[in-house]
């Protein structure tokens, strides 16, 4: 079995004014994304590998959440995320290494909740900070995107959510 955590970035700021790619997470964002960890890791949603959108907003997503998962084997920034589709999530995670049992892979709408309603089948909002977590059977990542259907939607997160 593998597990694959598609996170939105927390929220950013529009005050700054600068390029897109650019804009840097606001008070909420830098308060959400160590609560969404916090919460991932109480559960047991531990990654193996961690691949974000290169932009300032997601790079900071990880960087403030790396604390709760010290057993991260991999980080890589991923230019192709910063408008990704869900095509291009898949092309992520069928390159993920084999011994990858749980991904976090953190990026950007529409392309988010594009995944998450193909894999899923059902209307899930990704606002800022929202980690919706799969389960998948397949023995790795190649295969596991062979049958969209074979992903269960266990779980969305969402700060404003959570009992703290």
């Amino acid at each position: 079995m593998i597990r694959m955590i598609l996170m939105r970035h927390a929220k950013s700021s529009w005050e700054d004014d600068v390029a897109d790619f650019d804009r840097p997470l606001n008070r909420r964002g830098l308060r959400d994304a160590p609560r969404i960890a916090a919460e991932l890791s109480d559960r047991g949603w531990c990654p193996d590998v961690v691949v974000h959108s290169a932009a300032l907003r997601t790079t900071q997503t990880w960087e403030l959440m790396a604390s709760h998962f010290p057993e991260v084997r991999q980080v890589v920034s991923e230019k192709s995320l910063y408008h990704g589709s869900p095509s291009d999530i898949r092309r992520v995670a069928e390159s993920l290494p084999a011994d990858c049992g749980t991904s976090l892979i953190i990026g950007h709408n529409p392309g988010w909740e594009l995944a998450v309603h193909q894999l899923s089948s059902q209307n899930v909002r990704m606002t800022t900070a929202n980690a919706a977590l799969f389960e998948n059977v397949a023995s790795d990542w190649q295969s596991a995107f062979d049958d969209p259907t074979a992903w269960k939607l266990i779980d969305v997160l969402r700060p404003k959510e959570l009992a703290w």
